[in-house]
């Protein structure tokens, strides 16, 4: 999101944290380990459901948010084995209300061990590989292993719930492409890097309303939507340094940018957010380092920002556009 944007990506991986959770809480067909994301899960839900009509490749929607050992740092893992089983399978760590993940009766502390009868791969040996992009990577290959099989139709699970080993059967709706994670950090930002949406527990802090957070949420999905990390590999834009703010390598990240801007505000519409929130947010968070040189920039300064937004809730009221190639 920002020209941080490098910084980011490291400190994105570094989901460590909590590991004493509590019991889960339970209410209108919904539990959680940690109520901060189970709202930012409900968010990009939200949205991810809403923006059908307008993403061209469906993703299939659970309404599961998941948490891995390899995530915690080596002095947490074994409480998090003992009390979570997280050596078992990935954790289910929220499961929100009025999803196929609430209809076919998981909750959170939920261990998945086995979908149409394969095992997960061992959480123990995604943990101790030391790389952390590839910790990351071989733990994400869990969730994308359940994604697969959800693609054919509803999934056989084999759980582990308080010690005990049960079965559940798991559909999915179609949707646009919505994964995101909490990272516990101090930098306010959020980022995409293509397979998921990442945002910091200090920019969730930050934001004054759900609707400032659709605000980011939907600018950040966008980018994956649309295949932008993607798409700047391809161009050989650097990920970060001095090679990505100057020539066609600026260009290329501000255009993304703008898109970005644009399809988010579509997708915050037609999952009811309030629109007019966009600008106070940018003003609020662009506002304090607005003086860098535009030269230098590879995201749209402030006044950029608040015209292209402008731009793109005025064109809400012209003909929706047709799904994305």
């Amino acid at each position: 999101m920002t020209r941080r944007f490098a910084i980011a990506i490291s400190l994105g991986l570094l989901l460590a944290a909590h590991a004493a959770f509590g019991q889960p809480a339970t209410h209108s067909g919904q539990s959680t380990l940690r109520q901060a994301d189970l709202r930012v899960g409900a968010i990009a839900y939200r949205i991810a459901l809403a923006g059908r009509p307008y993403c061209s490749q469906p993703h299939p929607l659970t309404g599961l948010l998941f948490h891995h050992l390899g995530e915690y740092e080596p002095a947490d893992r074994i409480t998090m084995i003992q009390r979570h089983g997280l050596d078992r399978g990935p954790g289910i760590l929220t499961v929100l209300a009025d999803t196929p993940a609430a209809r076919a009766g998981l909750v959170a502390g939920d261990v998945l061990l086995a979908v149409n009868g394969k095992p997960f791969p061992s959480p123990i040996a995604n943990a101790a590989i030391a790389n952390r992009d590839s910790r990351r990577k071989a733990m994400e290959a869990s969730e994308f292993q359940l994604e697969e099989q959800l693609r054919s139709g509803p999934a056989r699970l084999r759980l582990l719930r308080n010690g005990r080993e049960i079965e559940a059967s798991l559909g999915s709706v179609q949707g646009c492409l919505g994964r995101v994670r909490l990272a516990r950090s101090s930098q306010t930002n959020a980022f995409a890097n293509g397979r998921f949406v990442v945002m910091t527990t200090s920019m969730l802090d930050f934001l004054r309303s759900d609707d400032e957070l659709a605000v980011v949420l939907g600018h950040e999905m966008s980018h994956n939507i649309l295949h932008h990390p993607t798409l700047l590999d391809e161009q050989g834009v650097p990920k970060g340094g001095i090679g990505r703010a100057f020539g066609k390598n600026a260009k290329r990240v501000w255009r993304t940018e703008e898109e970005a801007d644009r399809f988010g505000i579509r997708l915050m519409a037609a999952a009811g957010f309030n629109v007019e929130a966009a600008i106070p947010f940018w003003r609020r968070y662009l506002g304090k380092y607005d003086w860098f040189p535009q030269v230098f920039r590879t995201h749209p300064s402030l006044p950029a920002r608040e015209r292209i937004t402008r731009e793109a809730i005025a064109a809400l009221s012209g003909p929706a556009p047709r799904p994305l190639p």
